[in-house]
């Protein structure tokens, strides 16, 4: 099959430069030096499962000009870059393909689904950690690295091909598991993952105070109830083991790990506390579900009800 990874940052670099590795035929969309570095040199995955992964004569590209066809297309961009991809998703489909957006976004697929008729969309989330560390280089942190994909209740597919996609990624190295439940497993991706970068941006810490007892370690632990609370009002059935569970996958990480979003935030650049924190305290006061520990880091980074409904306008037009 042939495989379109839309973003070739820390998690589409990993999806795709493992595939590739393992023989399959991968073509990546990417941007400015890190696209040039990649045409240049091919692209090297500092890997903690597979050691040094240096993939020579890649296909990569920047999206504009005429790229094919492709049976399967990972969609790995940044929440406020979603409406960016619809023109090269529309012009890289057959009638068959599978599109799998792997976002920070509770909603990333039924997004999609509006804008891309007649084309299969499902929903994924990723366990994995990873980014650019040099023009045409990714840096893989932690040893866990599971790709979850599946389909809405009201969207039909061909499992044949989920399980020739789900066999692909195992042969490459990747954990690849078909849900029978998307949305719920989406949701405790996000969970992990807002509560992580919240807390990280918030206190601007690594990964090694988590770890410990401690403020940070305290902080996330809160932030997880309030998303249990979340979870209940929107119909999402959690486990029982939800905190140990993200317990577990922070203890995977690299002492000095920290999420993108703080990154971005601490550089400056375009971040996703949209997708991440404000989009949570928005659910809340929909539901008037109290979550004071997300509410007073959102405050903290800008949000207000006003705010956020700007955004909203924004990212539809």
């Amino acid at each position: 099959m042939k495989y379109l990874i839309i973003g070739t940052g820390g998690t589409g670099g990993c999806i795709g430069g493992y595939l590739a590795s393992g023989g399959k035929d991968v073509t990546f969309i990417a941007r400015g030096d890190h696209l040039k570095a990649i045409n240049k040199n091919g692209l090297i995955i500092h890997s903690t499962l597979k050691g040094e992964i240096n993939l020579k004569n890649v296909k990569a590209f920047d999206g504009g000009g005429e790229l094919g066809k492709f049976d399967v297309i990972f969609l790995c961009v940044k929440g406020y870059s979603l409406n960016e991809t619809i023109s090269i998703i529309k012009k890289a489909s057959h009638t068959k393909t599978i599109v799998i957006p792997i976002l920070n976004a509770l909603n990333a697929g039924e997004k999609l689904l509006e804008d891309l008729t007649g084309i299969t969309v499902l929903d994924g989330c990723i366990y994995v950690g990873g980014y650019i560390s040099a023009p045409g280089e990714i840096t893989q942190t932690i040893k866990i690295f599971r790709v979850v994909f599946g389909a809405k209740e009201n969207i039909k597919v061909d499992m044949d091909l989920l399980h020739k996609i789900q066999l692909d990624l195992e042969e490459s190295g990747i954990d690849g598991i078909i849900s029978d439940n998307i949305r719920c497993d989406i949701f405790k991706k996000i969970s992990f993952t807002s509560a992580y970068a919240a807390t990280g941006a918030y206190y601007d810490a690594t990964a090694g105070e988590f770890q410990k007892d401690g403020e940070c370690r305290r902080m996330f632990i809160l932030l997880l109830k309030e998303l249990q609370k979340v979870a209940i009002v929107l119909n999402i059935k959690l486990d029982t083991g939800f905190i140990d569970e993200n317990l577990l996958i922070l203890s995977e990480f690299s002492s000095d790990t920290t999420a993108s979003m703080q990154k971005d935030i601490k550089t400056g650049k375009s971040s996703e506390k949209d997708e991440l924190i404000f989009n949570i305290v928005n659910i809340a006061e929909k539901y008037g579900i109290d979550v004071p520990n997300y509410k007073k880091i959102a405050k903290y980074f800008g949000y207000s009800k006003s705010s956020m409904m700007f955004t909203q306008r924004k990212k539809l037009m």
